[in-house]
C-alpha cells in the first residue's frame, strides 16, 4: 500500500459498496447513509438532479475517501437558482495524513466549475469556521439549538395558541398540490430559502427509505397557512422530538397557525414519550419567534451536542445577487442539516 499514490476522480456505479463500507466504518450501521436504498434515495431520486461524489482512490483503484455534492434548488432574492450542499466528507483513517484530503477538495471544487453550479453551502468544522470568520465573516454563522424539555420537572410558561377557531391543524401523509400553492405564496418571505415545493418535500420526507416523519398542516378553510414536519429519535440515549421544518405564512394568521402547529407537535411528542423537543432555527425569523413562544429556549453552545456552524460559498463571481449575500439572508432549519 503506497500512501502517496492517491488519485482523485468521480465515483462510478461500481464504487457504491466501497462508499457504503467507509460510511459504516465512520458512522456505524445506523447512519443516514448505511444501505443501498439510502444511497439511491440521495444519489438518484433528488428532483433537483443526480448527486456527484468526488472520491480519492488508493494504488489499487479502491475508494478510500469521498465527499458528496447534493444538488438543491434555492430561491435567492426572487430568482430560482441551481445550487448544492457539500456533505458527508469521509476519509479512511490510514489516508488522513496524506495529500488525499487536499486532492479530494480540489476535485470537489472542480465540480462547481464543470457543472456551472454558482453556489453551495455546508455545515462546517470548528477549524473551518474560525478560518472563515477571519477571511469572510459575512458568509459564516452558527445556527442556535432551540430546546424544550417535556418532563414535569421543567415547567415553562407557554402562551396558549390564539383562539382563531377558523385555523385547524391536520395530519397529512403526502405533499399534494396545496404545498405548491403555499410555496408560491411564501417563496420570497426570506432572501434565501431552499425550495419547498411538493416535489422537493416529497423527496426529502415521504420518499426517505429508512425514516418516518409526521406531517402537520395548518389551514383556514381551504387555504394552507403553514406546516411542520417532525420525527422522534433517540439522541445520545434520550428520546427526543425533532422539529425538522417549520414554515408559516406572513402576517398574524401565519403566526396563529404556527402556534397551533407547535401545540399539536408537542402533544404528539408527549404521546410518543419523548423527553425533549429540539429544533434549529435562525434568529430574527417569525418561525423562531413562534418556537420561543412555545417555550423553546436557546441552548448555550457549551451544552449543545455540537456547534452547528453554517457557511456558504459563491463560485460564480459574475452574479451580483450572489456576491451580495450575507449569513443573515438565509432561512435554515434542521432539515438543512439532518438530511445530508
Amino acid at each position: 500500500m503506497d500512501l502517496q499514490q492517491v488519485t482523485a476522480s468521480l465515483a462510478r456505479i461500481e464504487d457504491t459498496d466501497a462508499i457504503l463500507e467507509l460510511n459504516v466504518l465512520e458512522y456505524g450501521p445506523g447512519d443516514i447513509l448505511a444501505t443501498r436504498a439510502d444511497f439511491a434515495w440521495r444519489h438518484d431520486q433528488n428532483p433537483a438532479g443526480q448527486a456527484i461524489i468526488p472520491v480519492i482512490r488508493d494504488d489499487q483503484d479502491k475508494v478510500v475517501g469521498f465527499i458528496w455534492l447534493v444538488p438543491l434548488r434555492l430561491r435567492i432574492k426572487g430568482q430560482d437558482h441551481l445550487a448544492a450542499t457539500g456533505t458527508n466528507l469521509v476519509i479512511h483513517p490510514e489516508y488522513r495524513n496524506t495529500f488525499g484530503y487536499t486532492k479530494l477538495i480540489r476535485r470537489f471544487d472542480q465540480v462547481f466549475r464543470d457543472e456551472n453550479i454558482p453556489l453551495h453551502f455546508s455545515f462546517i468544522s470548528e477549524g473551518k469556521y474560525q478560518q472563515l470568520r477571519k477571511q469572510a465573516p459575512q458568509t459564516v454563522g452558527t445556527i442556535p439549538v432551540l430546546l424544550r424539555p417535556l418532563v414535569p420537572l421543567f415547567i415553562f410558561r407557554q402562551r396558549p395558541p390564539a383562539s382563531g377557531k377558523e385555523t385547524t391543524v391536520q395530519v397529512v401523509s403526502q405533499f399534494d398540490e396545496s404545498f405548491d400553492q403555499f410555496w408560491y405564496r411564501v417563496q420570497d418571505k426570506y432572501p434565501v430559502m431552499a425550495v419547498r415545493d411538493s416535489a422537493s418535500l416529497a423527496w426529502r420526507f415521504a420518499q426517505f427509505p429508512s425514516r418516518r416523519y409526521h406531517i402537520l398542516v395548518a389551514r383556514a378553510g381551504d387555504q394552507m397557512l403553514g406546516y411542520t414536519v417532525i420525527r422522534c429519535a433517540t439522541v445520545r440515549g434520550i428520546k427526543t422530538g425533532l422539529i425538522m421544518d417549520l414554515l408559516v405564512a406572513s402576517g398574524s394568521s401565519g403566526e396563529t397557525a404556527g402556534d397551533r402547529l407547535m401545540a399539536e407537535a408537542e402533544a404528539y411528542f408527549r404521546r410518543q414519550g419523548t423527553l425533549l423537543a429540539v429544533s434549529l432555527m435562525v434568529p430574527c425569523t417569525v418561525e423562531c419567534r413562534i418556537l420561543r413562544r412555545a417555550g423553546y429556549i436557546c441552548l448555550p453552545q457549551a451544552l449543545a451536542p455540537r456547534a452547528f456552524h453554517f457557511a456558504f460559498f459563491v463560485h460564480n463571481t459574475n452574479e451580483r445577487d450572489l456576491l451580495s449575500l450575507s449569513k443573515q439572508d438565509w432561512f435554515i432549519t434542521l432539515v438543512n442539516y439532518e438530511s445530508f
